[in-house]
């Protein structure tokens, strides 16, 4: 367990029950990630010109996934970052998509192109002070088109295939330190942490919809 179990007679927290896991990644576990009905590593990584995005993308590939970028490569912050970042994704012949999570359209031409079938979601309007000034820029990005993301996965029928990365500003008012990933999570102190557990929240449910 990630810190110490309940005691009996306690209230089990949801979050208390997440076991921590450690496994290296092997060609029999590449194999089983692969499926018994071919290959299934084919991953669209969303917000792939930001800095885990790229890291993540080009790990994939050396593992010998096939990673797919996938990023809109707005003006949050300088563009030609991004754009460095795009190309050191093309040095390793990872293929770059321009693409918004929120344009369905684009997104499942995306993975019916590429046949991607796993996904890892990156891509999310970041920064707490920047959520200040402009509040639906956070609930579009980070909300709106994770559930496009999530319907779209839904009518592909790809489900159990999705990686969603979250954030440590989800803790919020928490006074406790370090942060545990058993703590309670329901005070947050932005948007943007507001967002980002919605997006928990909203995961666990298409879990418990389609499993």
């Amino acid at each position: 367990f990630l810190g110490d179990p309940p005691t009996k007679g306690m209230e089990v927290h949801p979050q208390a029950t997440y076991v921590e896991k450690s496994l290296a990644m092997t060609q029999a576990h590449l194999q089983q990630l692969r499926g018994p009905g071919g290959p299934k590593d084919t991953v669209l990584v969303t917000g792939a010109a930001g800095s885990i995005g790229m890291h993540t993308a080009l790990e994939l590939k050396r593992i010998g996934m096939t990673p797919i970028g996938y990023d809109i490569v707005n003006s949050y912050y300088d563009p030609k970052l991004k754009e460095k970042r795009i190309d050191e994704l093309k040095k390793k012949d990872i293929v770059f998509v321009k693409g918004d999570v929120c344009d369905v359209q684009k997104l499942k031409e995306t993975i019916e192109t590429h046949k991607i079938t796993r996904f890892i979601h990156l891509a999310a309007q970041a920064g707490v002070r920047y959520s200040l000034d402009h509040p639906l820029e956070y609930t579009k990005n980070n909300v709106d088109c994770f559930v496009y993301l999530l319907e779209t996965l839904v009518e592909l029928d790809l489900k159990e295939t999705l990686v969603y990365a979250s954030s440590s500003s989800v803790y919020g008012n928490n006074v406790k330190v370090p942060f545990q990933e058993t703590d309670r999570v329901e005070d947050p102190a932005s948007l943007y942490a507001a967002t980002k557990r919605s997006d928990e929240l909203i995961a666990h449910t298409y879990w418990n919809l389609y499993n």
